[in-house]
């Protein structure tokens, strides 16, 4: 018989993973048949499914999805509320920004809609039988053969199991299976388990609810998802912690109407919103179910011919909505593994070893992702239900400032998400600010301990900046000063204070006489430091800048004050390869891509130039050109706490009162509206040390050829003073003069040596990504031009400022962008074409 029938598809169950399998089959010209063991495809059991843009791409490929969307209510604000109904923290957008990213909705509504427009898809509804309970199956090594409950049977060439987690499909694979792998099917036996269960269910809408409203709820013990969609038909999920744990797929209880009833009376008293419990929700139901809430993650998926998919091998809890998608997402893998392997055989039907090594691959392909999906969905319940103090205190004292940590989740299982092969990817789908890319997202994150191991110079440089620059060796010299109050080794003037806090005058009087040589204006000295410092102000902005970038968000790099103002008693050479460490080993490329990660806080970007001017160069200037030294003196008192006014002037004057937040706006409708400020900050500080580069510069020629090396380079590489090896360390500095010079100069050379470094990473990421095509020798030569043209800090601004375009303009090479769905639709009608010109495998023979 198998050599008289097409290569068939056997479906077993008419659910969301067995529909999109048909319709998957079908747009691919592979026969199948599906078989449902209820007498109707598309009941109402009061179920609702929330639709993720992983989902909505797949039914967009397969031309459904329009219909789908006219008959459900996009997400447009979600809340997370305590055990009294009150807000934990703002509502959330969040769902707009999934839009913004990935071109489709995040929606709700009938699990009985979904199923219909699945059903409505397939075009030869006699390849949809109903009343097919299977009860047995059969393996053949040329043939799989189901025989169902009313006595008639079936044969195909694979069999597909999708039919949900009582799946008879996963027994048949666990009996042929247990032979060869007796373990792994006893310990898939085991994984089956169950802590939770659950009342969903439909109802009419409720005052004090809008369309469009999403609600968490979190109490002990038990929570509540509830959203409202169109017409105001509101779908709810009542979860409550069992008393134990349940194992064992035969130990799963299941519920009568009178358990139904009886929950719904017991969490009447459940807070949803103030004045709202759910027993108003209850009193408008329409439909309802209670169920046990099975978890699973398994390790065969297949043997031989046969292959399970959706709930039957991957189930998870339903708080974050991915179960469904899930299903639909393993139904495209399987049939473009299917459709591949029959392309590849030329009309030949596949033997028994090519279609378990298909099967194999799909497994190998989707149980990664699926098992991470499982997860995430319930450690949410988890959370939801503060089934641990640490929840509590999650939920607390954290959940309230994270943002858009949800919409960041929800986009790390997007932007890896399985399509259909040999469709069409849907324009809309690269439309978005977040392209898919199969290279991306959960499960694919870039090690962390080999951007450590790759980032060890950092830590080789820090080393040597200790051991090269020892503050510890000023001590005598400042010592010496301030017992002989405050004196300076040169004219009249004394340190003595200027905050006239006492602590912190003396905190600083040691930084003061420190730099006291650069204030006098001693040749040595003063033009390398005014030089330096004018370039450290271009890392500041960059630092700063970087603090307020969405992609940095709970890491260091929100911090650069506090590194700048360690830097200040320790040396930035030092602390600078910290910073730098922790940036790169925080921020991998991965990170932007959403282009709104890129972006950053507009008021504090905007305050950033600002702020400098004000808090960090007006004291520099008056410290190196004020006509009076006592001016000097004072203004490198005020400079020393530089940290604190910035801190001051750009986050809380600036950015408060004279910029606006558009943060939320920006982040969905306007990604890169901050690139003009970052441009205007940038170009002017880099101008700026340009500018200081060419004066420093021309007036060291004046004097010697020799003379502007010798004012950036430490001693034994100048050659001032010989070259002695002993010359290079602070530790041989005999006078305070002496020190600050050669302090500042290899305070300077590692502050630029470890950020040359910093930016050579950046490069490397961008330029791995794709996003950059210029050769290293290229990029190393530009480098050296500006930095001989225009000097370091310079050069630096101008470096950074070219990754950042890079970030808002690029994508990375396998985003799935315009240009590649537009690429990837036309090789599909040019196989297409070779397709239809060769003999169709439907016809092929054993």
């Amino acid at each position: 018989m198998a050599e008289q029938r097409p290569f068939r598809v056997l479906i077993a169950g008419g659910g969301v993973a067995g529909l999109s399998l048909a319709n998957a089959l079908e747009r691919g010209g592979v026969d199948f048949l599906l078989l449902e063991r209820r007498n109707e495809i598309a009941p109402q059991a009061g179920a609702s499914i929330g639709m993720l843009p992983n989902g909505c791409r797949i039914l967009d490929q397969l031309g459904l999805y329009d219909e789908l969307y006219s008959q459900t209510e996009p997400i447009q604000w979600a809340a997370d509320r305590d055990n009294t109904g009150n807000l934990i923290s703002r509502p959330s957008d969040f769902a707009k920004l999934n839009t913004a990213r990935t071109g489709y909705d995040v929606s709700f509504g009938d699990r009985q809609i979904l199923l219909q427009v699945l059903s409505n898809g397939i075009k030869d509804k006699s390849k949809v039988l109903l009343g097919k309970k299977i009860v047995d199956v059969e393996y053949h090594p040329d043939r799989v053969v189901v025989k169902c409950e009313d006595g008639t049977w079936y044969e195909g060439d694979i069999l597909a199991g999708a039919d949900g987690i009582y799946s008879k499909t996963r027994e048949a694979v666990w009996g042929f299976a247990a032979e060869q792998e007796p373990e792994a099917v006893e310990r898939d036996k085991q994984a089956i388990t169950a802590e939770y269960q659950c009342l969903f269910g439909i109802a009419n809408p409720t005052d004090g609810y809008a369309i469009g409203d999403v609600d968490y709820c979190y109490d002990k013990g038990r929570s509540c998802l509830l959203a409202v969609s169109k017409g105001g038909r509101t779908y709810y999920f009542i979860f409550q912690r069992l008393d134990k744990t349940i194992k064992g797929i035969e130990n799963m209880p299941h519920y009568t109407r009178k358990d139904v009833e009886e929950y719904a009376r017991a969490h009447g008293d459940m807070m949803l919103r103030p004045g709202i419990p759910f027993s108003k929700i209850w009193a408008n139901t329409v439909s309802s179910n209670l169920v046990v809430l099975e978890e699973a993650t398994f390790k065969v998926w297949t043997w031989g011919r046969i292959a399970c998919l959706g709930d039957s091998v991957h189930k998870m809890t339903p708080n974050t909505g991915y179960g469904g998608n899930a299903a639909i997402e393993s139904a495209a893998m399987l049939a473009s593994k299917i459709k591949e392997m029959l392309n590849a055989t030329d009309g030949i039907r596949p033997d028994e070893n090519k279609i378990k090594a298909c099967l194999e691959s799909y497994q190998k392909g989707r149980q990664g992702r699926a098992g991470t999906v499982v997860w995430v969905s319930g450690q949410t319940t988890r959370l939801q239900a503060l089934s641990h103090p640490l929840h509590r205190l999650f939920v607390s004292y954290c959940l309230p400032y994270l943002g858009d940590y949800l919409a960041d989740t929800v986009s790390d299982m997007m932007v890896g998400a399985t399509a259909i092969d040999y469709l069409p990817l849907p324009r809309r789908s690269a439309l978005g600010t977040m392209p898919y890319n199969p290279t991306q997202g959960d499960g694919k994150e870039e090690s962390k301990l080999v951007r450590l191991a790759i980032g060890l110079p950092f830590l080789v440089l820090f080393f040597f900046a200790r051991k090269m620059i020892d503050p510890a060796q000023f001590v005598p010299i400042a010592t010496e000063i301030l017992q002989n109050r405050g004196r300076l080794p040169w004219g009249d003037t004394s340190v003595t204070g200027f905050f006239h806090l006492r602590w912190l005058d003396d905190l600083l009087a040691p930084l003061v006489i420190f730099f006291s040589p650069v204030m006098y204006g001693f040749d040595s000295v003063s033009p390398q430091a005014f030089l330096f410092l004018i370039d450290y102000g271009v890392v500041l902005a960059i630092w700063l800048i970087e603090s307020v970038r969405r992609a940095n968000k709970f890491t260091p790099a929100q911090l650069p004050l506090f590194f700048a103002l360690i830097a200040q008693f320790v040396s930035i050479a030092a602390v600078s390869p910290l910073y730098y460490l922790l940036h790169y080993l925080l921020s991998p490329i991965e990170k932007f891509k959403a282009t709104d990660m890129r972006l950053t806080r507009i008021n504090y970007t905007k305050s950033v130039l600002p702020a400098l001017m004000l808090a960090y160069y007006l004291p520099l200037y008056a410290a190196f050109f004020a006509p009076a030294f006592s001016t000097r003196l004072a203004s490198i008192f005020a400079w020393q706490v530089f940290p604190v006014y910035l801190s001051l002037a750009a986050s809380q004057v600036l950015s408060r009162f004279f910029f606006a937040d558009t943060m939320g706006h920006d982040r969905i409708y306007s990604v890169k509206r901050d690139l003009l400020a970052i441009r205007l900050t940038i170009g002017v500080l880099a101008f700026h040390s340009a500018a200081a580069w060419a004066y420093t510069f021309l007036t060291a020629a004046a004097c010697s050829p020799t003379a502007m090396l010798a004012l950036f380079l430490p001693p034994a590489f100048s050659g001032e003073n010989g070259a002695a090896v002993i010359t290079t360390t602070t530790t041989t500095a005999t006078n305070l003069v002496q020190f600050t010079g050669r302090f500042l100069r290899l305070d300077c050379a590692f502050l630029f040596a470890n950020t040359f470094l910093w930016l050579a990473y950046l490069f490397w990421d961008v330029k791995h990504a794709g996003m950059l095509r210029l050769s290293w020798a290229w990029i190393i030569l530009l480098a050296a031009i500006a930095t001989a043209g225009v000097g370091p800090g310079a050069t630096v601004g101008l470096g950074w400022l070219w990754r950042e375009e890079l970030l808002a303009t690029r994508r990375h090479k396998e985003a799935v962008t315009v240009d590649k769905v537009r690429e990837w639709s036309r090789r599909l009608g040019a196989d297409r074409d070779e397709e239809d010109g060769n003999k169709s495998v439907n016809g092929g023979k054993k």
